[in-house]
C-alpha cells in the first residue's frame, strides 16, 4: 500500500467515477490508475469499486470507509508539510480560498489587497462555487477555507466561524412603479415578473422562503448564480431582482434603483468554513483575522476543536 494509491481512489471520486478524468487530473494514464486501484483491492482483500463492464458504478462500503480513511491519512500528510513549511518559511506558500462570486465580487476585495501587501510571496488562489460546492472542496482538501452562506448540505466535519450577515434588497429598473411606493410588500413583488439567485445560494433559498410563509406566489422568469449577470438582467427591463445590499452600487449600476426590503427578508449568515483536521498555517489565520478582527488563532483554535458547528468568538 502507499499513498499514490490513496490519491488514486480519492481522485476517482473526486472525479464522479471517471476514470479517464481521474487519470488526466493525476497526469498519468487510465490503465495506470486501474492497475492501482487493483494492487490496492487485493492487499485489503475487499473490492473497492463496483464496476459495470468498463465503467465505476459506485463505492462498495468496504470503499466508502476506505475512501474517508484515505482522506484522512492525505490530509495529515499535508498537515506535516504544512508545520515543516511554516517553520521554515511562514511567509511563503499557497492558500486556495473557495468562495462565492458575490463575496469574491463584493466583500473579499479589500482584504486580499491588505492581505497581498503583509504575504507578498504567498499566492493566493479564489475559487468560485455555489455553497455547496465550497464546503465540498474544503471538505475534501481542494481549498484551505470556504467563505460562503450555509449550504445545504451536512458538513460536521468542518466548523463554520460567523463572519458576515446579508442584508438584501429589491432592484428595479428607473422610473419603476415600485419605486413610488413608501413600503413595498411581498404582493407588490408578486405583480412583476422576477429574477432571482440560484437555489443553490442562501439567498435564493430565503427569497422563495419568505413568498412561501405568506402563501404569496412570486413570477420567478428566471434563476442565476451571478449577482452582476441578474442585474444586466433586470438593466433590461426583464423584471425586478432580490439581491444582496453589497451587490447594488449607486454609481456603477447606472439604470439600476434599489429598494428597501429588510422588512421582507431575513438576512444570510456568511461564515469561514474550515476542515476540523485541518493544520492552520500562520498566514491563513491572519486572512481571517483580516476579515474579522474578533477571530484570534486562539479563538479559531477553539473553534475547530468544539463539538458544535457553529462557535461565535
Amino acid at each position: 500500500m502507499n499513498l499514490q494509491q490513496l490519491r488514486y481512489l480519492t481522485e476517482i471520486v473526486e472525479q464522479d467515477l471517471n476514470l479517464t478524468k481521474a487519470a488526466q487530473s493525476l497526469h498519468t494514464s487510465q490503465p495506470g490508475v486501474s492497475r492501482q486501484i487493483r494492487l490496492l483491492e487485493e492487499e485489503l482483500g475487499v473490492d473497492l469499486l463496483v464496476r459495470q463492464g468498463n465503467r465505476i458504478a459506485a463505492l462498495t462500503e468496504p470503499g466508502r470507509s476506505a475512501l474517508e480513511i484515505a482522506r484522512r491519512v492525505l490530509r495529515d500528510i499535508d498537515n506535516l508539510r504544512s508545520v515543516g513549511a511554516d517553520a521554515a518559511n511562514e511567509t511563503q506558500g499557497n492558500l486556495v480560498i473557495a468562495t462565492t462570486h458575490a463575496h469574491a465580487r463584493y466583500l473579499l476585495i479589500p482584504v486580499v489587497r491588505r492581505f497581498q501587501l503583509k504575504y507578498p510571496e504567498v499566492r493566493l488562489s479564489l475559487r468560485q462555487g455555489n455553497p455547496d460546492q465550497i464546503v465540498q472542496w474544503v471538505s475534501a482538501g481542494e481549498a484551505d477555507m470556504g467563505v460562503c452562506t450555509a449550504p445545504t448540505i451536512a458538513t460536521p466535519e468542518l466548523a463554520r466561524l460567523p463572519w458576515y450577515q446579508i442584508s438584501r434588497c429589491v432592484l428595479v429598473p428607473e422610473r419603476h412603479p415600485l419605486l413610488q411606493k413608501k413600503r413595498i410588500s411581498l404582493k407588490d413583488l408578486s405583480h412583476y415578473p422576477m429574477i432571482n439567485l440560484d437555489k443553490s445560494f442562501a439567498g435564493g433559498v430565503a427569497v422563495m422562503s419568505a413568498f412561501d410563509a405568506q402563501k404569496i406566489q412570486p413570477n420567478v422568469v428566471l434563476s442565476a448564480t451571478d449577482a452582476d449577470v441578474i442585474k444586466a438582467f433586470v438593466a433590461s427591463g426583464m423584471g425586478i431582482a432580490t439581491l444582496p445590499e453589497i451587490a447594488f452600487d449607486a454609481k456603477r449600476d447606472t439604470g439600476l434603483q434599489s429598494i428597501q426590503a429588510r422588512h421582507l427578508f431575513s438576512p444570510s449568515a456568511s461564515y469561514v468554513w474550515l476542515h476540523r483536521q485541518q493544520h492552520l498555517r500562520g498566514f491563513t489565520s491572519e486572512f481571517i483575522r483580516m476579515l474579522c478582527a474578533d477571530w484570534t488563532r486562539p479563538k479559531i483554535d477553539l473553534a475547530l476543536r468544539t463539538p458544535d458547528s457553529s462557535f461565535t468568538p
